[in-house]
């Protein structure tokens, strides 16, 4: 008899040959001290560097790494929501791959989860290590999701969350990029999951570099947030039955 899955970590990778074998390694190293069974779910989102193949070569080595991969790039939220669909976890670990979040600290939010028995644990920044502009408008993006979905976390795009499979897996991620995890957080909401939020360490990337162009980001943000704005009305009022 198979044993079940209690927690799958789930990750979308882009062009991060500079990075993933050092992160992808210091995921299993901590998985492999824990006292369940766990799997890492990775989409290669069409990466045009040699991520797939330092993926597959890691694959061979680390029996719980399992690849999904995209031809073409796809974006953000179809490569997260690809590998959160071939989980089957009964809880779910969603962060970045380029080790800006620490792994280890999903304990953090699982210690929360199962103490406040909550279906969801979503990080907020302590101190996010980014440029001056990148944090500024991050706290205001922050501020006007707080107005419009009238909903008190500190960091709602922040990467590192846990989730409850069942849940989340049922969720449609409608996002492209850099909404996706706010996307997460207003539509657990909308459904009445309970969620909460723990802070946690966030670091420099190591190599590599970011993909974000801040101010086009910003305004695909705003357009997004005024899209689910509308569908999380017409979900209340029993227009649409589904986020």
């Amino acid at each position: 008899m198979t044993k079940k899955i209690y927690l799958s970590v789930a990750a979308p990778v882009f062009n991060e040959e500079k990075n993933i074998e050092q992160v992808i390694r210091y995921w299993n190293g901590i998985l492999d001290s824990a006292a369940f069974i766990s799997e890492i779910v990775v989409t290669n989102d069409g990466s045009t560097d040699k991520t797939l193949s330092i993926l597959t070569r890691l694959k061979k080595e680390i029996p719980r790494l399992k690849i999904v991969n995209h031809e073409k790039n796809c974006g953000y939220g179809q490569a997260l929501t690809s590998a959160i669909r071939n989980t089957s976890g009964e809880l779910i670990v969603m962060l970045d791959s380029d080790g800006q979040f620490d792994l280890k600290e999903y304990e953090l939010l699982l210690n929360k989860a199962v103490k406040e028995k909550l279906d969801g644990v979503t990080g907020f920044r302590k101190k996010k290590k980014d440029t001056i502009m990148r944090v500024l408008l991050d706290r205001i993006l922050n501020l006007i999701i707080r107005i419009f979905f009238h909903i008190q976390f500190r960091d709602t795009n922040c990467a590192l969350k846990l989730i409850k499979g069942d849940i989340i897996r049922r969720i449609d991620l409608e996002a492209k990029g850099y909404p996706t995890p706010t996307e997460i957080v207003v539509k657990l909401s909308a459904i009445g999951a309970r969620i909460a939020e723990v802070g946690i360490t966030h670091t420099e990337r190591e190599a590599g570099i970011s993909k974000l162009k801040p101010f086009k980001t910003a305004v695909n943000f705003l357009r997004f947030l005024l899209y689910l704005k509308l569908k999380v009305l017409l979900y209340n009022k029993n227009i649409i039955y589904k986020l």
